[in-house]
């Protein structure tokens, strides 16, 4: 059993709820990472091979409380995926945090990333999971730990989508998280492409798109960590073009800016949802319409704009 150094890089209240998933913590047989791992199998079973999406939560938080803030399960159900859900134990971490920051966490097949990749293999061969289209998706120290995730196994998964974090070993102790979270250092494009080549230098594959949300009045990870992010993933790609525009919400929403980063072949590698005035909540519309959903919790706020649902549509899950 492993045991950590509590840190805690954002406070999450819990909140209580049903969400319909299947415990397969006992199923995984190494786990050096001790977490735990949670499925949702989508209503109305079939042999079709179906996507599957990884939901990271933020501290303080449960595989639960993610599932009912994000929405993702009944996203899940209505267009036909599974959804895996890693949750990190409280002796690895008191905060619920998982330990993105950590040396040992950031390495292929070591500690917490070893466990998530066991943990998404038992999905593959257990469920009717599609492994040509596995995504990842987290929320703060999720995020920075799907991070941690895309760039030692791009080989596995189509893409990600980063809520509020910073670039791959941006850190790499406790402490410095914090200076980090507050102001980003911003490195050279050289240094980061190393930093994101780290786990193997000669790789020549493609590395997942890119899809980033993050508040500019995000005062827990400050916006410019996403900014350095982006600036990373760059350097993994051949960028032809670039454009911006303002996503349609209501009015009374953040303003809401979508860029786009393309290759020659126009695929949106690289997308980055700015919201002006936003802090560090994860963004839904709790609602009865098709593009509406999550849940208002301690960590989630009506904004007028379901982000899981808009990230679903960029990855073509919707139909």
């Amino acid at each position: 059993m492993k045991l950590k150094h509590p840190i805690a890089i954002l406070f999450f209240l819990p909140f209580i709820g049903f969400s319909q998933l299947t415990d397969i913590s006992s199923q995984l047989k190494e786990n050096p990472g001790n977490l735990n791992a949670y499925i949702h199998e989508p209503f109305g079973k079939t042999a079709e091979k179906k996507p599957l999406v990884l939901v990271l939560h933020g501290c303080n938080q449960t595989a639960d409380e993610i599932a009912l803030g994000s929405g993702w399960n009944q996203l899940a159900d209505s267009l036909g995926f599974f959804v895996l859900y890693p949750e990190q134990k409280t002796n690895n971490n008191l905060f619920r945090c998982f330990n993105w920051f950590l040396k040992d966490d950031q390495e292929k097949d070591k500690g917490e990333m070893a466990s998530i990749y066991e943990m998404m293999q038992y999905a593959v061969s257990h469920y009717a999971v599609d492994p040509s289209r596995i995504y990842i998706y987290g929320v703060s120290a999720g995020a920075a730990m799907s991070v941690n995730f895309m760039a030692c196994y791009p080989d596995k998964l189509k893409s990600g989508a980063i809520l509020a974090e910073t670039a791959y070993k941006q850190v790499d102790t406790p402490m410095k998280s914090f200076s980090e979270m507050r102001k980003p250092t911003v490195f050279s494009d050289q240094e980061l492409r190393q930093r994101l080549y780290s786990q193997d230098s000669l790789y020549s594959g493609e590395f997942p798109q890119l899809i980033v949300v993050h508040g500019t009045d995000d005062k827990v990870v400050n916006y410019g960590n996403g900014e350095v992010l982006v600036k990373q993933w760059k350097t993994a790609f051949k960028i032809v073009s670039e454009s911006e525009r303002k996503v349609n919400v209501n009015p009374s929403s953040p303003i809401i800016t979508r860029k786009d980063f393309k290759d020659a072949s126009g695929r949106s590698v690289i997308i980055f949802y700015t919201a002006d005035n936003w802090g560090h909540y994860l963004m839904i519309d709790p609602g009865p319409g098709p593009k509406q959903g999550g849940e208002v919790t301690k960590h989630a706020k009506d904004g007028d704009f379901f982000s899981t649902y808009e990230i679903a549509k960029d990855w073509n899950l919707v139909k």
